[in-house]
């Protein structure tokens, strides 16, 4: 990995992991977060002294490709890296490593600088663009497609806001989109597929005791594979809070006899 990376480490911990003993996908986005705010703390614009000038980042869409999901006790790096500043809008990159450096996967991700108080997007002041070293390097090309909407959505689910979902910007966190979207999905998807594709983009954001109805219908796939579009709403507010697109792989049979193996030998003590 080439020095202007910036690089974190992670081991997967039982309780980010699924039944299957995956990191879930909320477990690759919460590495992801925190490897860019770490990135920004070591560049001199964290967190704390952004919002005390009133001002924030807010994530707009993001793209995650994933060869494989890290498994428990697996060791994990995420590479991330700015790759331009265009106007109010940040393009952020990652990569993610096991610990022989072998590729798992990729995110494209676009943030937004805004007033906190406001909620408008603010031009990009060049002091902030000029502590990071920028590498003009997309993680993957054409990363942000246009989504196409849910118009004939199979099923639904309803989630309230709560009081944990909410972040340092007094909305909910990005990662729970990404939970209600999944969780609405059957159970059989998660345990025959695992999700090699997630696509999002956040158009509204949820506050404290929004309804939230997750809705999802078939895309076009190939071959075994699975496709879903996904549409977040809040009821109350009559608004379409994100749009996003799934791509599900078929799960190999000898990693399911693997994992109802390692279940045997928990029961056992072993």
């Amino acid at each position: 990995m080439q020095n202007n990376f910036y690089c974190r480490s992670y081991e997967v911990h039982y309780y980010e992991i699924n039944a299957l003993l995956e990191a879930t996908p909320l477990t690759i986005f919460a590495y992801l977060e925190e490897t860019a705010t770490c990135h920004s703390e070591t560049a001199g614009m964290g967190v704390e002294k952004v919002s005390k000038a009133g001002k924030g980042w807010v994530v707009y869409r993001y793209n995650l490709q994933m060869q494989r999901y890290p498994r428990w006790q697996d060791k994990v790096t995420v590479a991330t890296w700015v790759e331009r500043f265009k106007r109010c809008f940040a393009y952020r990159n990652f990569h993610i490593y096991d610990e022989h450096n072998n590729l798992l996967g990729r995110a494209a991700s676009q943030w937004v600088f805004l007033d906190l108080s406001s909620k408008k997007p603010l031009r990009i002041p060049s002091r902030l663009a000029d502590a990071y070293t920028v590498l003009p390097r997309a993680a993957i090309p054409e990363a942000f497609q246009q989504l196409p909407g849910v118009t004939e959505p199979l099923a639904g689910r309803e989630f309230t806001v709560s009081a944990i979902d909410i972040d340092l910007n007094n909305h909910a966190n990005n990662k729970r989109y990404i939970h209600w979207l999944l969780a609405t999905l059957p159970l059989e998807i998660h345990q025959n597929y695992f999700p090699a594709q997630i696509e999002i983009i956040y158009k509204k954001d949820a506050l404290y005791g929004n309804h939230i109805l997750s809705q999802y219908q078939e895309g076009p796939a190939a071959g075994d594979e699975k496709c879903y579009l996904h549409r977040l709403s809040c009821l109350g507010r009559k608004l379409e809070l994100a749009l996003a697109r799934t791509s599900w792989q078929k799960r190999l049979p000898q990693d399911k006899s693997s994992i109802k193996t390692r279940h045997i030998n928990f029961r056992k003590g072993l």
